[in-house]
C-alpha cells in the first residue's frame, strides 16, 4: 500500500492530503435499465429518518447511524402522508385541509407508469385536472410545517445537529456537535388521521419463522435474509442440486410449515423440505461471511437475490466489485464513482473499512456540488445527468453553475476520478482533507458544520 502526502496551510487550519490504493482483480455487475419491484416509482424518493440523516455529528451518531425507517419522499426529500379520511381512489383534503397539506403531484415529466414498482401505486385524477399519487389506493400528501428531508410531523432532525440553516431559512440544533437539547424546542402537534408513507420495514410483506426483510445495499435491494441476518437467494435454473457443489446451502423448511404468502416449500430428491419464495428454491452463499453480505450475487447467473424492493438505478450506472469494500456505484463503462464526504475525527468511525463511514445525507446536501478542494480538483470531474433525469428512489440531480445537471445519490453530488485507469480501480478512495480548529467547540465550516479536527475527503459511493 501506498501513501502519498503533503503538508500545507488552509484558511481553517492545518491541512493533509493523503491517498491509498490497492488494486485487485475485480469483476463488474451489471444491472438491466427496468427492474422488477423497483421500490419507488419515477418522481418520488427516499428519505432515511432519525440519526440515518446525519445532521447530528456526536460521537455515538458517527459510531451508529441505523437506517431503521425509510418513508416515501417528494421530490425534495420530504416525507409522504397518506389520510385516514381519504377513500380509495380518492382525495377529499381540499380547501382548508390544503392550507397544511399539499398533494404530491405526477410531474409532467415524470412517467405515470407504476406497474413495475413494489406495492400497489397508482395516479388519481384531481378535480382541476392534475394528477396525484397514491400508494395502495390512499393520496398521498406533503406537510407544510416539514422543512427539512427526514421530517416528520413538522418535527425535523436538524434541530438535535449542529447549528444551521433548514429548509425555512431559520436557524436550528446547536451545542457542541449536536448535543443541543431538542426537548426546549416546541413543536405543534399534527392533526390526527395522518400516516406517514413508510417503505421500511416492509411491514406488509408475509414471512415465515427464521426469515426477515433487510436493507441489502450490496445487492441494491430489500431482501430476505436468514436467521442470522444472512442473504437469501433465489434459484431460477432447471436444476439446484447440479450448482451446489458446498457453496450454496438449501434452505430447510421445518416438517409443520405451513405455506405464509409467496413462501411455500418442495421435496428434493435428497429429502430435504425446501423453502420456496414466488416458486424459485431457497439458499444462503458459503461466501457470505457476514449479515447484509451479497457475495454471490452475479457468481451464478441461475442464482439472484430474493429481492422484495430494489433501488432504482438509473440507466448508464452499475454496480462494481471492489477489492475489501463490497460493492461500489459505478458509470456504464465499469469506473468507480465517488462521493466528497465531511468527517470529525473525534466522532470515531472507520471510513476506511468496508461501509465503515455510512452515507449522512444531510452533510451530502451541506457539500452539495462545491467540492471545496485546496488542490488537485482538476482530477475530479462531476458524474453529469441528462436533460431529462428525474428523483427516483435514493436518486436526484442537482443544478450547477455552468448550467449542467449533476447526478446525487443520497444526498451527495456523484465525481468520478482521472487516477482510475480500469473498472475496479479506486485510486480515489481515501483522499482527504485536515483542518483543525484552536479548540474543540470552535464550529469550522467547510461547507457542513463541524468542530474540532474536521476532514473533507473522497469516499467510493457505496449502494
Amino acid at each position: 500500500m501506498k501513501f502519498r502526502t503533503s503538508l500545507y496551510f488552509a484558511v481553517a487550519g492545518i491541512a493533509l492530503t493523503a491517498c491509498a490504493s490497492t488494486p485487485m482483480d475485480t469483476a463488474q455487475v451489471n444491472i438491466p435499465d427496468k427492474l422488477d419491484l423497483v421500490a419507488a416509482p419515477q418522481g418520488v424518493t427516499l428519505q432515511p429518518l432519525g440519526l440515518a440523516q446525519g445532521y447530528d455529528l456526536s460521537a455515538v451518531a458517527a459510531a451508529a447511524l441505523a437506517r431503521d425507517e425509510i418513508v416515501y419522499a417528494n421530490e425534495n426529500g420530504l416525507t409522504l402522508y397518506t389520510r385516514d379520511q381519504d377513500p380509495i381512489g380518492q382525495s377529499t383534503c381540499i380547501a382548508e385541509c390544503m392550507d397544511l397539506f399539499k398533494p404530491h403531484l405526477v410531474s409532467a415529466q415524470a412517467s405515470s407508469s407504476a406497474a413495475d414498482t413494489f406495492g400497489s401505486w397508482s395516479v388519481i385524477d384531481r378535480e382541476d385536472g392534475t394528477q396525484q399519487w397514491a400508494l395502495n389506493g390512499k393520496a398521498l400528501y406533503t406537510y407544510v410545517r416539514d422543512v427539512d428531508p427526514g421530517s416528520v410531523g413538522g418535527e425535523s432532525p436538524a434541530i438535535k445537529g449542529a447549528l444551521r440553516m433548514n429548509g425555512a431559512g431559520e436557524k436550528v440544533g446547536g451545542g457542541n456537535r449536536g448535543d443541543f437539547d431538542a426537548s426546549k424546542v416546541n413543536i405543534e402537534p399534527m392533526p390526527e388521521g395522518w400516516n406517514v408513507a413508510t417503505l421500511y420495514p416492509l411491514n406488509d410483506v408475509k414471512v415465515p419463522p427464521g426469515f426477515a426483510v433487510k436493507e441489502i445495499p450490496d445487492a441494491a435491494a430489500f431482501a430476505l435474509v436468514d436467521n442470522n441476518g444472512h442473504t437469501v437467494y433465489a434459484f431460477g435454473g432447471e436444476n439446484a442440486a447440479t450448482a451446489e457443489n458446498g457453496t450454496w446451502t438449501p434452505m430447510a423448511a421445518p416438517q409443520m410449515a405451513r405455506p405464509v404468502g409467496e413462501f411455500s416449500f418442495l421435496m428434493r430428491d435428497d429429502g430435504i423440505r425446501q423453502w420456496t419464495f414466488n416458486g424459485r428454491p431457497l439458499f444462503t452463499y458459503k461466501g457470505d461471511l457476514a449479515p447484509t453480505y451479497a457475495n454471490g450475487f452475479g457468481v451464478d447467473g441461475r442464482f439472484d437475490v430474493a429481492a422484495v424492493a430494489k433501488y432504482h438505478l438509473p440507466a448508464g450506472v452499475t454496480l462494481q466489485n471492489t477489492p475489501g469494500q463490497g460493492r461500489v456505484l459505478a458509470t456504464a463503462e465499469g469506473m468507480t464513482l465517488y462521493r466528497r464526504d465531511g468527517h470529525i475525527l473525534q466522532s470515531g468511525g472507520g471510513h476506511s473499512l468496508r461501509r465503515g463511514q455510512p452515507a449522512r445525507p444531510a452533510v451530502g446536501r451541506d457539500l452539495g456540488t462545491d467540492p471545496r478542494c485546496s488542490s488537485g480538483c482538476e482530477s475530479w470531474h462531476p458524474f453529469l445527468a441528462p436533460a431529462d433525469a428525474q428523483p427516483r428512489g435514493f436518486w436526484n440531480v442537482a443544478g450547477r453553475e455552468d448550467g449542467t445537471r449533476q447526478w446525487t445519490y443520497q444526498g451527495y453530488a456523484l465525481w468520478t476520478y482521472d487516477g482510475d485507469q480500469k473498472p475496479g480501480d479506486m485510486n480515489g478512495h481515501d483522499v482527504y482533507e485536515l483542518f483543525f480548529a484552536h479548540d474543540a467547540n470552535t464550529l469550522i465550516d467547510i461547507g457542513t458544520p463541524m468542530d474540532g479536527s474536521a476532514a473533507l475527503w473522497w469516499s467510493i459511493a457505496v449502494p
